[in-house]
C-alpha cells in the first residue's frame, strides 16, 4: 500500500472509531530553559500528565515497546495498544516521568547510550545522562532498558563495522549491568539506513526503533512519533492515529501555495 492510500485508510478508520497501535518518542520531561532546549525536546511534567490522560481516556493500554511488537507480530488485535519510549536516558526524565508512570501502573521503555552514562548530554545544555547505578535501579522497578549506541552516534553515517561495534558494545554493557538480555534499541537521531538495520540484526537485536512518524511495522524499524513541547491535545491524537505527518504535509503545501487553500 502506497503512503497516500495508507493515510486515507487510517483517516477513514479513525473517523469510524477504529484505534491503531502507536509508539511515542519522548526525550526530556521536566523544566529547562528555552536557550538550553532549542529543539524543544523537553516536555513539562504537567503536559506529560495531560498526554497520559488523553491516551487513557481514549481507552488505550500501554505496553513496553517489546511487548507491543510481540502483540503485533503475533497477529493479535493491537488496535487499542501503545507504547511510551524515552531516548537518551536523561536523569531529569528519570526523576520526573518515571514516578508519574509508576503512580499509574504504566510501563515504558528507556533507550540509553552507554558511553555517556553519568555524563552531560552532547546536544542539550544542562542535561545529564543517568549513571550506571541509576540504570540498574530503573530496570529494578520494571522499566524496559534498551540500547542507544555507545556514543549517541549518527549510525547511518558510520561504516558497517563501526556501526556494528557501537551496537554490540552498548548491548554488552547494558546486559552486564542489568543481568538479562537486552533485545531492543533505538537508533540515535531516529534514523537508520539499510546498512544500519543490517548491523542491528547482526548485533542480535530483536527490535529497533526509528523516529520518523508513521510507517510500516517492521522488527528493526519500528515507527515512532516524536514528541516535542509543542504537541497539543489535537496533535497528540493525530500522532496516535498516524495522521499528524500527512496533515502537516498538506498544511505546509497550502502555506507554500495559498491559491490551493480550501
Amino acid at each position: 500500500m502506497t503512503p497516500p492510500h495508507r493515510w486515507l485508510a487510517l483517516a477513514a478508520g479513525t473517523l469510524l472509531g477504529k484505534r491503531y497501535p502507536f509508539v511515542l518518542c519522548y526525550h526530556g520531561i521536566g523544566p529547562i530553559s528555552a536557550s538550553g532546549d532549542p529543539l524543544r525536546l523537553f516536555v513539562s511534567g504537567d503536559l506529560f500528565r495531560h498526554h497520559l490522560d488523553v491516551i487513557q481516556q481514549q481507552g488505550y493500554r500501554l505496553l513496553a515497546v517489546s511487548e507491543l511488537w510481540q502483540l503485533i507480530r503475533s497477529g493479535c488485535d493491537a488496535g487499542h495498544s501503545g507504547s511510551i519510549t524515552f531516548d537518551d536516558g536523561l536523569t531529569r526524565t528519570v526523576q520526573e516521568a518515571v514516578p508519574i508512570l509508576l503512580e499509574r501502573g504504566l510501563p515504558c521503555s528507556m533507550f540509553v547510550s552507554t558511553g555517556l552514562l553519568g555524563k552531560p548530554h552532547p546536544d542539550i545544555e544542562g542535561a545529564r545522562i543517568m549513571s550506571a547505578p541509576e540504570v540498574v535501579e530503573l530496570a529494578g522497578v520494571g522499566v524496559e532498558i534498551g540500547a542507544h549506541s555507545v556514543d549517541h552516534a549518527h549510525l547511518d553515517e558510520l561504516s558497517y563495522l563501526d556501526t556494528l561495534d557501537q551496537l554490540r558494545r552498548s548491548k554488552a554493557v547494558l546486559e552486564d549491568l542489568i543481568g538479562k538480555p537486552v533485545t531492543s534499541m533505538a537508533y540515535p537521531y531516529g534514523r537508520a539506513s539499510e546498512q544500519t538495520i543490517r548491523a542491528a540484526r547482526e548485533a542480535g537485536y530483536e527490535l529497533a526503533c526509528v523516529c520518523s512518524g508513521p510507517g510500516a511495522w517492521r522488527s528493526l524499524s519500528i515507527p515512532r512519533e516524536p514528541i516535542y513541547s509543542s504537541v497539543t491535545t489535537l496533535r497528540l491524537r493525530l500522532k496516535m492515529a498516524g495522521l499528524y505527518g500527512p496533515v502537516h504535509t498538506i498544511r505546509s503545501m497550502q502555506s507554500a501555495n495559498p491559491s490551493q487553500r480550501v
